[in-house]
Parts: C-alpha cells; structure tokens; sequence
C-alpha cells in the first residue's frame, strides 16, 4: 500500500512520494512529448525562418523581375517609337522614345543597386546595359538622319543587321536572366513546400502523441475512477458490517439495560413484600408483646414511661418500614392504579419541598400494564427528584393522558433549564435512564430547554409493546 502525504512532510518529501506513485510509463510518455514538442517547436521554428527568408526573396526576386521586365518594355517602346516615325515622319511617335531616354539611367541605378550583392547577376546587368546602350545610339543615329531629312540612310541604319543584332542580344540576355530568376523562384517554392510539409508532419505526429497522451490520461483517469468506486464499494461495505455490529451490539446492550431495570425493579418488589411481611410482622408481634406485658404486670411508673417510649420506638420503625417499602415499590401503584401513585408521590415531595405541582391526567387514561405503569412512576420520580435537585424551580406541571396508540407525559417546570454543554447525544445517568425506560417499551423520551426558561419533558409509550413483565414484578403488595 502507497504511503499517504502528511500535511506535516517538507515539500521535498511530498514531492518524492508522489514521484514514487506515478506510473513510470506515464513518466516517459510525457518525457517523449515534451522531447518531441520541444524538437517540433525548433523546427518550425526554422521552418518559419526559411519561409521568412523565402518571402522575402522571392518578394525581391518579383521586384527585380519586374525591373528586367521594364528595362524591356523600355527598349521595346524606343524601338516601336523609332520605326513609327522612320515610316510616318510624325514626331509624335517620338514620345515614348523621349520618355525612354528620361527614364533609361534612373532604371539602370535601380537594376545596378538591385543586384549589388549578387556578382554574377551584376555583371549580366551590366552587359544588358550595355547592349541597351548600344542599341539606344542605334536608335537616335536613324532618327537624327531622319530629322536631316536622310530617310534613306536612316532606313538603312535600322535594316543594318547589327541593330536586329543588338535588339536580338538584348531580347536573349533579358530571357536568360528571367529564365534564371524564374528558376530561383521555383527552388524557393520548393524549399518552402518542404518546410511546409515538415511544419504539417510535426503537427501531425505532435497531435498523434497528445491523442496518444491524453488517451492514456482517460484511461489512468478510468483505472482510478474504478479504484475509486471499488474502495467506495469497499468502504460501504465495511460501513454497512460496522453498522449492523454497532446496531447488534446496541440492541444487546438496550436489552442488558432493559434486563437490568426490569431485574432490579423485581428485586425491589421482593425486597417490599419481604419487609412488608416478614419486618412488618416481626414489629407487630413486638408490639403486641409488649402490650400484654404492660397488661398482665405490676409495672412502675418508670417502667410504664419505658413501656411507652418502645411503643412509640416501634411506630417509628414501622413508618420508616413503610417509607422504605413505598421507595421500594409504590403499594398505590400495584392497588390503585398509576394516577393514584403519581399523585401521592408529587403530593408528598411538593408538600415537602415547598415546590407548586399541578397534576393534570386524562379521564381515558385507562388500564396500564405494569410494566408502563413503573416505567412512568420511575420516570416521573427522576424528574420530580432532578427539579428538586438542579432546576431551581417554582411550578411543576405534568400532564399525562392517552391515545388510541400510546401512553403520553410531559414534564414542564420553570426552573433554570439545562445546561449550555446540554448534549443529547451524551445524557446523564438519570436522564439516559428515563429515556432508557421509554425505549426499552417501545417509546422515547425527549428533552427541551432554554437555559432560563425551564425544561420540558415530553414521553410517549406506545400501547402495545412488547416487553414482558416479570411475574414478581406483578405481584401486589398487600396494604398495611
């Protein structure tokens, strides 16, 4: 099993046991990327400048074609104007000739500064030029003769065959250097569909390994989802087993606690019923004896005042022997009934305390088993006993009634309340007892306060329930 990060490691430390759970073939796959990437950005990189350079050069390359192309037109118009005049003796036609003179040398610089840094095309301009020059003396000598009025001598100079000489040379030297720069212009597009094709292969292959990478990042991301998932599945699991043992071990203890109260109100019953009759007949007797002793003998006066003082040593054992009885097990609750118990009890602890009750029972209280008559009593003897205690309380008020389906109580007092550190979850022993009676029935018990205000109380028991009462338990208590 991996070891987990502690938020308390140095960064060093965290990064070295991430490092160790990272598959290796991740680590190498994005090792290839990156290695490729890098080498494809390198790449297009030089790409980019080679077709930068290549922009640029052929840009150059169509001005300077562009130059040649005009140099030519250039000549061509001279020698169109020269024929035109030769044949129609219009000095109109001399018009392109002159403009061709004016713009002869400005285009000869530009050709010249054109080509500066390449030598050997240089000296093909300047043989052009040359021959251009050649052919523009040509052109002027046949039209000065023909301005002299010398048609036929000018008509000679332009049949002569060094003028289709000079004007066939410069028509080849302007297409081999078109020839040539066009040939440029093609490696250049062919150096540029490479780079552009090296660019698309790049892209391509990067994209592949990005589909590549990130397709073996769904699938990490798949195999730890379905980690995931098994360790949740796990997880519930093991919830669900720990529940039901938590479940298991809370109903055995619920029934060790039910066992336990129901156990130790039997003990209580037999432990009534034994002072009942065996303390109560003891005393009696006693008391009868000493009757007829005071009766059947000559006693003095300091003897009767002994005779009286036991008598009345009995009838205080024998009322402590009924308060002991009646703690033990209320002989109202099994001879008259829950309402008659209650309203003992509250009467004699509010008689003694000086606290205000107000008992409120229902007319349709009806038959209580009791086994919900005890746990009732008991519960209401702990709250009385708690008011009295902690509450701090004027008025007690508690109500108590039925339904068709269960058995309701409420406590109210306007003492101090609970505690701010109250916790439902975590009772007292005398509060998780009260509730302990209820659930242990079938009900529950529930507790609401205000600190300041008092607390309230509420119990419902349902009708019918199924635990059992203990035989003892039943059993009544004869009254004295």
């Amino acid at each position: 099993m991996p070891k987990t990060v502690d938020p308390k490691m140095s960064r060093r430390e965290t990064f070295a046991i991430l490092w160790k759970t990272v598959p290796k073939s991740l680590v190498a796959l994005l090792i290839a990327a990156l290695a490729l990437t890098v080498t494809f950005i390198i790449a297009s990189e030089r790409s980019y400048r080679n077709i930068a350079k290549g922009v640029v050069a052929t840009r150059d390359g169509r001005d300077k074609l562009g130059l040649i192309f005009e140099l030519q037109t250039l000549l061509l118009n001279a020698e169109t104007a020269q024929r035109g005049y030769l044949l129609s003796g219009n000095k109109s036609y001399l018009a392109p000739l002159d403009k061709a003179k004016e713009d002869l040398p400005g285009l000869q610089q530009a050709l010249e500064h054109a080509f500066a840094n390449q030598p050997e095309r240089l000296a093909q301009i300047d043989q052009l030029a040359t021959t251009v020059n050649n052919k523009f003396v040509s052109i002027e000598t046949a039209v000065a003769l023909a301005e002299a009025g010398k048609y036929d001598e000018a008509l000679r100079v332009v049949d002569l065959n060094a003028g289709n000489a000079l004007m066939s040379d410069a028509r080849r030297k302007v297409a081999v250097m078109i020839g040539e720069m066009d040939l440029e212009v093609e490696q250049m597009r062919a150096f540029w569909a490479r780079d552009t094709l090296v660019s698309r292969l790049g892209m391509l292959l990067l994209a592949a390994l990005n589909l590549i990478l990130l397709g073996f990042v769904v699938y990490l991301f798949m195999l730890d989802l379905m980690r995931k998932q098994l360790l949740v599945a796990l997880r519930n699991d093991e919830n669900e087993r720990l529940g039901s043992l938590v479940a298991e071990r809370t109903d055995e203890l619920n029934e060790l606690s039910s066992h336990l109260q129901t156990s130790t109100e039997r003990d209580r019953a037999t432990l009534a019923r034994d002072l009942h009759d065996e303390l109560g007949g003891i005393l009696t007797s006693v008391k009868m004896d000493l009757d007829w002793l005071r009766n059947h003998s000559s006693l003095s006066a300091e003897g009767e005042a002994r005779c009286d003082q036991i008598s009345g040593m009995i009838d205080d054992a024998v009322a402590v022997k009924r308060q002991v009885v009646e703690n033990l097990r209320p002989s109202l609750l099994d001879n008259m009934g829950l309402a008659a118990a209650l309203e003992w009890h509250l009467t004699e602890q509010c008689d003694r305390s000086g606290l205000v009750c107000n008992l409120s029972l229902s007319e349709g209280l009806g038959s209580v088993s009791p086994d919900t008559a005890i746990a009732i009593f008991r519960i209401v003897q702990e709250a009385t006993t708690n008011v009295l205690r902690h509450a701090k309380a004027h008025h007690l008020s508690v109500s108590l009634w039925a339904s068709e389906t269960a058995i309701n109580l409420i406590l109210q007092d306007d003492g101090s309340g609970l505690p701010s550190t109250y916790n439902p979850m975590r009772l007292s022993h005398g509060l998780s007892g009260m509730r302990q009676r209820a659930r242990s029935l079938g009900g529950d018990a529930v507790w609401k306060s205000v600190p300041g205000t008092g607390t309230t109380v509420t119990v419902s028991i349902p009708r019918l329930h199924s635990a059992v009462c203990p035989p003892d338990a039943a059993e009544l208590i004869d009254g004295e």
